[in-house]
């Protein structure tokens, strides 16, 4: 049988990796939504397609793990898949390992599907894959909301969204707010991050963002006009 899977070859360059040669959540996360971008052409279900009816893609959760770090300039090798769709929403899996097969960053995704017309959240009976689901997935567990310990917030900053951070759908992009989260916190070495979009942001909105945590992992949360925008879970 042949499953939707969309494979590509990446040369992480010196531009991926932090100052401390650590490759970056930003570059992680351009990765994931390159690969999915390129496969959901494939599929049928890409921004164009999308948009003829007047449809588009927002990314409202996304988390990964770094099992292993690669290293500057090592050529990887990238994988990601759809699983079924559910009622409102659609997973999305990835996986980053070495040409010998090693595992090094596993993630999945949780996106909806919006109209562009009135900005109304779409069922998923809207959208058809051309191909069958992988049955495989990175994650057993199901990919819950990030519940916040009940503790005073710590003011760090406020960002006001700039042209730079916006994509195609003139909304902050998804990993433009990775770059705040990790501004934020003081782990800049982590295993661990996922994040919830609550409320998109666009051009000249300011962010709020916040700090708190525990024993085990830092919390950032971006509140904009009263509402929480996002939240970012980093250990």
């Amino acid at each position: 049988m042949d499953y939707m899977k969309y494979t590509t070859k990446i040369t992480l360059f010196n531009s991926y990796f932090d100052m401390n040669d650590n490759l970056s959540a930003k570059s992680i996360l351009n990765i994931f939504q390159d690969v999915a971008s390129i496969h959901a052409e494939e599929i049928g279900v890409g921004f164009n397609a999308m948009l003829k009816k007047d449809l588009y893609w927002v990314l409202s959760r996304i988390k990964f793990d770094i099992l292993k770090m690669p290293q500057i300039n090592e050529t990887v090798v990238v994988e990601t898949w759809p699983h079924e769709k559910g009622k409102i929403d659609f997973d999305r899996d990835f996986k980053i390992f070495s040409e010998s097969g090693e595992v090094y960053i596993l993630g999945t995704s949780k996106w909806c599907v919006i109209n562009t017309l009135n900005r109304t959240l779409q069922r998923t009976d809207n959208v058809n894959y051309s191909g069958t689901c992988l049955p495989n997935k990175n994650y057993e567990e199901k990919f819950g909301k990030i519940i916040l310990p009940e503790q005073n917030l710590l003011f760090k900053f406020e960002h006001e969204v700039k042209f730079c951070d916006l994509d195609h759908n003139n909304h902050m992009n998804n990993t433009n707010y990775a770059l705040l989260a990790l501004n934020a916190v003081d782990n800049k070495k982590f295993s661990h991050l996922e994040i919830n979009f609550l409320n998109e942001c666009v051009k000249a909105d300011k962010i709020k963002v916040y700090t708190l945590k525990n024993e085990k992992s830092e919390y950032v949360i971006g509140e904009n006009n009263q509402k929480q925008a996002f939240v970012c879970l980093i250990n």
